[in-house]
C-alpha cells in the first residue's frame, strides 16, 4: 500500500474525532521559480565561457582570413588554407570548453534533486493543509526519474556548444566566401550569441517543468489521487490553449488532447492541484 498504515489511523481518528468537519481547498502548488533561475545561471556561465572562448580564439583571426581569402590564387593547394585554420580553431575551443561543460552537467544532477525536494515540500504542504498530517509514500520511481533527467540534460549541455560551434564556423565560412568584412563577421557571430542565450534560457525552463510535472503526477498517483484541476501562472505570458484549461479538472490517465498535463508542453508553467475528495475512504 502506498500510503502508510499509521498515516491512515491518524487521518480516520481526525476524522472521526470531526476535528476536520469539512475538507479544505488546497493550498497553490507553485511552480519551483527559483531553482528555474539557478538553472538558467548555470548554463549561461556555460554560454558567457563559450563566448569569451570564441572572442578570444576566433575573432582576432579573422582578419587574416580575410586576407587570404581575398588574395587566393587559382592554385588548388592555396584553395583549403583558410578552411582547415577555421576547422583547427573551432576544434581548439571545444576542447577549451569541455571542463565548463563537465561542471554544468554535475550542477544539473544537484538541481534536479533540488526540484525534487522542493515538489516534495509543495507535496507535504498540500496534505497537512487538507488532512492536518503528513503523509508518506513509497516513491519507488525517485531514482529512475532523477536519473532520466540527469541523462536529458547531460545531451541538452552538450549540444549547446557543440551546435553553436557549427553555425559559428558556417556564419564564418559563408562571410569570407561573400567577401564581408571583419566587423559584419563579428556583427552576425553576436547576434548567434543572443540565439544560443535565449535557447538556454528555454532549456532552463522546460526542463525545470518537465521534471517537477513529472514528479507531481507520480505523487499524487502514489496517494491515489485520480484527478486534478489545472492552474496556470495567471499572467499575461500563459498561452491561450492553456488559460482555458485555468480551473478545470482532469484525470491523470487522460490528459487534455491539446496541452497534455501542466507542466508537460514545452515552455509551461502550470501546474496541478490535487482533487484530494475521496482519496482516503
Amino acid at each position: 500500500m502506498a500510503v502508510s498504515q499509521k498515516t491512515l489511523s491518524l487521518i480516520r481518528s481526525r476524522s472521526e474525532k470531526q476535528i476536520k468537519k469539512k475538507m479544505k481547498k488546497p493550498p497553490i502548488w507553485f511552480h519551483p521559480n527559483a531553482i528555474e533561475i539557478e538553472y538558467r545561471r548555470v548554463l549561461y556561465n556555460l554560454t558567457r565561457q563559450l563566448r569569451k572562448l570564441i572572442r578570444e580564439n576566433l575573432l582576432p583571426r579573422i582578419p587574416g582570413m580575410i586576407v587570404e581569402v581575398n588574395s587566393l590564387t587559382p592554385e588548388p593547394s592555396r584553395g583549403d588554407d583558410w578552411r582547415d585554420e577555421l576547422q583547427g580553431i573551432i576544434l581548439t575551443i571545444s576542447e577549451a570548453i569541455l571542463p565548463t561543460v563537465e561542471q554544468t552537467i554535475t550542477a544539473m544532477e544537484r538541481i534536479g534533486l533540488q526540484i525534487s525536494n522542493y515538489n516534495h515540500g509543495q507535496f507535504n504542504k498540500i496534505n497537512n493543509s487538507v488532512f492536518g498530517v503528513d503523509i508518506f509514500i513509497n516513491q519507488p520511481w525517485l531514482a529512475d526519474q532523477l536519473e532520466l533527467f540527469a541523462s536529458q540534460n547531460s545531451q541538452l549541455i552538450k549540444s549547446l556548444p557543440s551546435q553553436e560551434l557549427l553555425q559559428v564556423a558556417g556564419i564564418v565560412e559563408r562571410r569570407l566566401q561573400e567577401g564581408r568584412t571583419t566587423v559584419v563577421v563579428e556583427q552576425d557571430l553576436i547576434k548567434r550569441f543572443g540565439i544560443t542565450r535565449r535557447r538556454a534560457k528555454l532549456i532552463a525552463r522546460d526542463q525545470t517543468t518537465k521534471l517537477n510535472a513529472s514528479l507531481t503526477k507520480l505523487r499524487q498517483q502514489e496517494l491515489g489521487v485520480e484527478e486534478y484541476v489545472w492552474q496556470t501562472a495567471e499572467d499575461e505570458r500563459v498561452r491561450s490553449t492553456h488559460r482555458a484549461n485555468n480551473g478545470k479538472k482532469f484525470k491523470w490517465d487522460n490528459p487534455p488532447a491539446i496541452t497534455g498535463h501542466p507542466g508537460t508542453d514545452i515552455n509551461c508553467r502550470c501546474v496541478a492541484l490535487p482533487v484530494l475528495e475521496g482519496v482516503i475512504d
